[in-house]
């Protein structure tokens, strides 16, 4: 069995590849230059399960339409996921995305705490949407970007669970890789 949430042959822009290019797309419009200072900040101002005009216009321009609407179908659970998300990497922008440095090395590296750090790959639902937030904040605090990618398919695995038609890999596969990168440069430091 692999590791794979949905055990599909996925179409060519579905593939798991390719939600590093969506992350590298979303990441790089994340600026106030590009969206507006105003809008910006009312991502950043995102509620749990607010969807303010700003969202709808970056979601639908900047995220593709099978990463909206797996199966070609709306779903609410990937939208309050993307919302999520995007509230967490415009907390981080402009830009929070580095391709060469994996999220949980890059909290490692800047001292994020181990407990937070816990609590945020153990979180579902809303808690996992505040220490995204929360993790992201304290990267961006840090002057640290990181590769958003691990981020993105945890929080589209657990919010967004149970969504047939997202290729992503499994919520435990991404816990296993953002612990082992945080710890891994935890014990070449101490």
């Amino acid at each position: 069995m692999n590791d794979r949430t949905i055990l599909e042959t996925p179409a060519p822009d579905k593939t798991p590849e390719f939600i590093g290019r969506v992350v590298a797309t979303v990441s790089g419009a994340l600026n106030a230059d590009r969206i507006g200072a105003g809008r910006l900040a009312e991502l950043r101002r995102m509620a749990w399960k607010e969807f303010p005009p700003s969202f709808w216009d970056f979601y639908l321009r900047n995220v593709p339409a099978a990463w909206r609407e797996p199966e070609d179908r709306d779903n609410d659970k990937v939208d309050l996921a993307w919302a999520s998300l995007l509230r967490a990497m415009a907390e981080a922008a402009p830009d929070p995305h580095r391709s060469d440095e994996t999220f949980g090395a890059a909290l490692a590296k800047t001292g994020y705490a181990e407990a937070r750090f816990v609590r945020f790959l153990r979180a579902e639902d809303e808690d996992l949407a505040r220490e995204t937030r929360i993790a992201a904040a304290w990267l961006s605090g840090a002057g640290q970007k990181a590769n958003w990618r691990e981020p993105t398919e945890l929080i589209l695995g657990r919010i967004a669970r149970g969504v047939r038609g997202l290729e992503i890999r499994s919520p435990n596969t991404v816990t296993h890789r953002l612990a082992r990168d945080y710890f891994r440069v935890q014990a070449a430091t101490s």
